[in-house]
């Protein structure tokens, strides 16, 4: 379709339009969406597309919602590629407890930022995070530009080019705190034996 482009016809989101899809044709196990979508279609396609598979998505959806819905409604889903859309690391939480069942998630040019990527590989140890910059792009703390996330047998990959970035979990530094006791003998003195003050 296109980026955020409406319905040709009435000029409004195609939201219905694939509504009727996913509600009429109940064993669809692929999808790709992209034009101007909101939340709602995204929403349709948690409540009715309990079969997908693989979805695709560009240049779609209006907040971290629309893609809450779709972690959250579809079950079977097991890859989900999403480019150019406005979804961030609200979003990204959202899914936790699916992601073990996915073979992969791509996200490119979303709203995620190093952080809530991180999060999500403290969070899910078993799982491959990575994130991706382009060959001229700087490393910064701020926003993401690709994030690849996947299941492997092997843990990550070793050859990864110097502008992919695997995440590893961080372990809590343990803080050595030192307490230096009174010597017995100094508190019988200032104290004696009864627990009277001398």
């Amino acid at each position: 379709m296109g980026r955020h482009r409406p319905d040709h016809a009435t000029g409004e989101p195609m939201d219905e339009g694939f509504g009727a899809i996913v509600r009429n044709c109940r064993k669809l196990t692929r999808l790709a969406v992209s034009g101007l979508l909101t939340d709602r279609a995204f929403g349709y396609i948690g409540k009715y597309g309990k079969l997908i598979r693989t979805l695709s998505v560009a240049f779609a959806g209006d907040s971290d919602m629309g893609l809450k819905y779709v972690l959250e409604g579809c079950p079977k889903l097991q890859k989900l590629e999403i480019r150019d859309s406005p979804f961030g690391d609200a979003a990204l939480r959202s899914g936790l407890h699916h992601y073990y069942n996915m073979r992969f998630l791509w996200m490119s040019s979303c709203r995620l930022t190093r952080q809530g990527c991180q999060e999500i590989a403290q969070a899910m140890p078993r799982l491959v995070v990575e994130v991706i910059r382009s060959d001229d792009e700087e490393e910064t703390d701020n926003y993401v530009e690709t994030l690849y996330m996947y299941r492997s047998l092997e843990g990550p990959r070793h050859d990864a080019p110097k502008f992919v970035t695997i995440l590893r979990i961080i372990k809590p530094k343990l803080m050595l705190v030192q307490i230096k006791f009174a010597e017995p003998s100094d508190v019988c003195q200032k104290w004696g034996r009864g627990g009277a003050k001398i």
